[in-house]
């Protein structure tokens, strides 16, 4: 499992960062962190994924346009990963420099709550942010983050002894 089981109860929310620029990834990881939020950052949709699976997050935050697998491709499959573990939903909003009717219209039928165009105003961000993660922390609080990712530890093991 991934350090998840090291963030404190002062820490607000478990946010992902999904985006292939590394540059974007850092300075969302940093601004997130320094907003008090425990954040993981993966550089693509299948490390995404992987990582979704390893961990409960509240928020995971995603860019459309990358190598390999898309964004809604991306969210689509961590939604349904978590709802056959039986785990809550994490919430989504979308990242991206590429906003069109059409990628708007995917990514809200998928549930994602807001959809930022980059660059954007970090204020804005983390008022987005906020807005985003307080009603998820009552359904999910972090005390409960950590049962699910034990939960999430031992469907990965047995998933593994399957496998052998």
């Amino acid at each position: 499992m991934i350090g998840l089981s090291t963030a404190t109860e002062v820490e607000k929310a478990y946010i992902l960062v999904i985006d292939d620029d590394p540059l974007v990834a850092r300075s969302l990881r940093k601004v997130l962190e320094g907003g008090g939020y425990f954040v993981d950052v993966a550089m693509n949709g299948h490390e995404g994924i992987r990582k979704a699976k390893s961990g409960f997050f509240h928020l995971v935050l995603c860019d459309l346009k990358m190598p390999g697998l898309d964004g809604i491709m991306t969210m689509k499959h961590i939604q349904e990963f978590q709802e056959k573990a039986g785990i809550g939903q994490s919430g989504f909003i979308v990242i991206t420099a590429y906003d069109t009717d059409e990628h708007r219209k995917s990514a809200f039928q998928l549930g994602v709550t807001d959809f930022l165009q980059k660059p954007f105003d970090l204020t804005k961000f983390l008022e987005v942010i906020e807005h985003s993660v307080t009603p998820l922390l009552k359904e999910v609080p972090v005390t409960e983050v950590k049962r699910l990712n034990r939960r999430l530890d031992r469907l990965l093991k047995m998933r593994t002894i399957d496998k052998d």
